[in-house]
């Protein structure tokens, strides 16, 4: 661990560098983080407006689904990886062998470059989060305890996506491509996870299956947490199941990555 933690600021410069390299898809990347909360936003917005009284969907306002959807943005960025769709790549252009063959694990690598975009677009969603709070006049019910537990939930929901995203990227080393499994895995946590509807509104065998999968502690938990709809006993049970993931996620990919690393070099890389 001493080895990885005095390479990762060198990893991280290099990412940095690398991200200036595709300054314009970086910035594509990060609007589109912004677009689809937005449109939401404004979906639920009119539903509301349309439904019967005019006032709630399922006990939210519109200024709820406005707190709702912008928090997703936030956590969306904060938890956002992309393995899934570059380990192939990296694979079949021969990238992967030259990562093998330095003392850290692939893994770091990459880590240090969702790192590296997460921190450098945030110069450009910084800015666009603040129109949209002033356009879309959302309503939280942050508090001190909110703030304070907010940062812990964040790193766990990243932690816990990042983990399951890059075990399921590690099924490149079986498969040449990884795009239905990638689009697979965004549409679950498209709706098990949050994005499309809060969860406490959908109906009820969906919420029972998004229970019993990571998803929701991504983005639902994150979200629901930081707005001020969870009772304090709410937001430690759901840090125990982010952990409880994490955990299981640690142990899928210590596993994985021998089988993986076996099934490399028996196809002569």
């Amino acid at each position: 661990m001493r080895a990885v933690l005095r390479a990762l600021p060198a990893l991280f410069r290099l990412a940095l560098a690398e991200m200036f390299q595709y300054r314009g898809e970086m910035v594509l990347w990060a609007v589109w983080g912004v677009v689809y909360p937005s449109v939401a936003m404004a979906m639920w917005g009119v539903a509301v407006k349309g439904s019967p009284g005019g006032e709630a969907i399922g006990g939210y306002t519109p200024g709820d689904f406005a707190a709702y959807f912008w928090l997703t943005m936030v956590v969306g960025h904060a938890t956002t990886a992309w393995d899934i769709h570059e380990m192939s790549w990296l694979i079949r252009s021969g990238r992967m062998s030259a990562r093998l063959l330095r003392p850290l694990l692939p893994i770091w690598h990459s880590v240090a470059d969702n790192l590296a975009y997460k921190i450098l677009t945030l110069t450009i969603l910084v800015p666009l989060w603040l129109l949209v709070i002033v356009v879309a006049q959302p309503s939280f019910q942050t508090g001190r305890f909110e703030l304070l537990v907010g940062i812990p939930v964040l790193v766990l929901a990243a932690v816990l996506h990042y983990l399951w995203g890059y075990n399921l990227a590690l099924l490149a080393f079986w498969f040449t491509r990884m795009d239905a499994i990638g689009q697979f895995w965004f549409g679950a946590g498209l709706f098990l996870g949050g994005r499309l509807a809060p969860l406490t509104i959908m109906p009820e065998p969906v919420q029972r299956i998004a229970s019993a999968l990571p998803f929701k502690w991504v983005i639902w938990f994150p979200a629901e947490a930081l707005a001020g709809w969870l009772k304090p006993g709410a937001v430690y049970s759901g840090m125990v199941n982010q952990l409880i993931w994490i955990v299981l996620g640690l142990v899928v990919f210590h596993v994985m990555w021998r089988l993986s690393i076996r099934r490399y070099s028996a196809v002569g890389a």
